[in-house]
């Protein structure tokens, strides 16, 4: 990152380093987005790719000893408290002659999916690859004999479709690792199971050819361990992607909790892992399925829902023991499909957008055009959009690019008026919106003087971005890594701009106004020791009174993405 230091001021304990840069003006009282160019064929471009969950556990399908066992199936083995002799014996009776890996690299490429992620290994400790760390995989135990992990490899090349690998870091067949006793997902890993797991993973990333994600799960490393994973997999791999369950802020992109979108806004890459059914992962043989139909709308309902908010969407299927992907996933999967051969562009290769939230769907952006899903068709067949100005080329459905609907600018936002022509999609239809110059958004909240004419700015009124951090699955929260503010100023003097603050000791924040940085540290002192409330006064600044203003805190380190701002109190008041 380049520096701009101009001068060092002291303030009590705080050293402030100060720098600015120039803005571009505007003349509209709105926020203007800035598109940013898009780079093809990026991990955050796929936006929808396919999760397979299958291993030994898809022989008993849910069910031991004649009892349906509830929990996910792919941890059959800690629910129904198999013993490891007996888990596995099922290895001899695991000879999948129905598996196909060109045909589930073809079935993902049709349901519109870019990219495969494989559970090479579960908790249970049994290897989809030919590991020469141990016998308790598919070449040395099983009728199979032959590396499932290498031919889905050479089958996601064949049909252009990046390839990942799952990698669970508890082993529950393992010796060196903590006795099994039942299901704990956050062990800690002994010295000799973090070896084993680095043998491992060298492997998968050694024999395999490119791999475009390791998704690493459960466990509780040390931040050491966690740390000497992600080296050796940018050392063997520098563009692999690295999932955030390899814990301790080493992770590339973050994970959401099973089934989960965050509530929240994201500051950093992320992906939701979505199961076909909520309750498991892995084939289960007595799992109620429903309708396709609803699950195909659940599912492009869901896919939406994190694309529109800048995610990535992991969708799996779980084949039965034969190798057999049962029919009604095959039917979502391409339902799935259909709807983005004619809606992908709406998808693929999008970016999230300031757009406020709207009740009738979501929102998709690239540049020059917004990408409308509508769930939910108004009544009266206007369709408003909340919070956007911006001056239409035209506006008509992705179905029929020939059709054109009129559309308006009004006080509460931009009207579309959905003719009576328009055929409405049975999942979610698609408009089209083309614009020329800025994309100009008011957003939900914009924040202005009070009667002392002050603008009060706090961690209360901030928009803040998010990524999540922890050691393990149970410790990992939503962390706050960066907070702003629009305001408007009325005022064509300079303003004076003050903050007041409590955090950690030793941490540097860039506070951006308009794009104008400065940096304050909150650096520790011989003579205040006890304290941790800092102050930074900048006696001029220039506010546009033409547009709003953007005021932006973050960290100055960008070393970890994830970290917390970490500050505890924090009031900037601008007079």
């Amino acid at each position: 990152m380049p520096h701009f230091i101009s001068k060092f001021i002291v303030i009590g304990c705080v050293f402030l380093l100060i720098s600015s840069c120039k803005t571009d003006p505007s003349k509209s009282d709105q926020l203007a987005e800035t598109d940013a160019e898009l780079v093809d064929d990026t991990w955050e471009d796929h936006k929808f790719s396919m999760f397979i969950h299958w291993g030994l556990y898809a022989i008993p399908a849910g069910v031991w000893n004649g009892q349906e066992i509830t929990g996910y199936s792919e941890q059959i083995k800690g629910h129904a408290k198999i013993p490891t002799e007996d888990y596995r014996k099922l290895a001899a009776q695991f000879d999948p002659i129905h598996w196909d890996a060109d045909a589930v690299a073809l079935l993902a490429k049709q349901a519109g999916m870019k990219s495969i992620v494989l559970t090479a290994k579960h908790h249970d400790g049994f290897c989809l690859f030919d590991s020469e760390y141990t016998t308790f995989d598919v070449v040395d135990a099983t009728p199979y004999k032959k590396d499932i992990v290498k031919e889905l490899a050479e089958a996601s090349k064949r049909h252009n479709l990046k390839f990942g690998v799952y990698f669970s870091l508890i082993d529950w067949d393992y010796e060196g690792a903590l006795p099994f006793e039942s299901v704990d997902n956050s062990d800690a890993i002994p010295a000799l199971h973090h070896q084993y797991n680095l043998n491992q993973i060298e492997e998968l990333l050694t024999n395999y050819g490119d791999i475009s994600e390791i998704w690493f799960d459960m466990g509780s490393p040390t931040y050491e361990q966690s740390k000497e994973m992600a080296a050796l997999v940018k050392k063997l791999q520098p563009n692999c992607m690295i999932s955030g369950r390899i814990w301790n802020d080493q992770g590339d992109f973050v994970v959401m909790g099973d089934n989960k979108q965050p509530d929240f806004k994201m500051g950093v890459p992320w992906q939701t892992p979505a199961s076909m059914f909520n309750e498991t992962w892995s084939y289960r043989s007595w799992q109620e399925r429903g309708s396709v139909a609803d699950k195909v709308a659940e599912k492009i309902n869901d896919l939406l829902k994190v694309v529109s908010a800048g995610g990535n969407y992991l969708l799996n299927i779980g084949p039965k023991g034969d190798g057999t992907v049962i029919p009604f996933e095959k039917q979502v999967l391409a339902g799935i499909g259909e709807w983005l051969d004619k809606n992908g562009e709406s998808i693929y290769g999008t970016r999230s957008t300031a757009i406020q939230e709207q009740d009738w769907g979501m929102i998709t952006s690239k540049p020059g055009k917004l990408y409308l899903h509508i769930i939910d068709f108004p009544e009266n067949n206007k369709l408003k959009i909340k919070g956007l100005d911006l001056e239409v080329k035209k506006a008509y459905p992705f179905s029929d690019i020939s059709m054109s609907l009129e559309s308006i600018m009004t006080d509460t936002g931009y009207e579309i008026d959905l003719t009576n022509q328009l055929t409405k999609d049975k999942y979610a239809t698609t408009i089209v919106l083309e614009y020329e110059n800025e994309l100009l958004i008011t957003p939900a909240q914009v924040i202005e003087a009070n009667e002392n004419k002050e603008v009060i700015l706090t961690k209360e009124n901030a928009e803040k971005y998010h990524s999540y951090s922890g050691h393990d699955y149970y410790s990992t929260k939503a962390t706050v890594i960066k907070m702003k503010w629009y305001i408007r100023n009325d005022s064509e003097a300079p303003s004076e701009l003050k903050v007041v603050f409590a955090a950690q000791k030793n941490k540097r924040y860039k506070l951006a106004i308009n794009n104008e940085e400065h940096t304050v540290s909150s650096l520790s002192s011989d003579h205040h020791q006890d304290s941790n409330s800092y102050e930074l006064i900048i006696p001029s600044i220039n506010l546009n009174n033409e547009k709003l203003n953007e005021i932006e805190l973050s960290l100055v380190d960008p070393s970890n993405p994830h970290q917390g701002l970490s500050i505890e109190r924090l009031e900037i008041i601008i007079k």
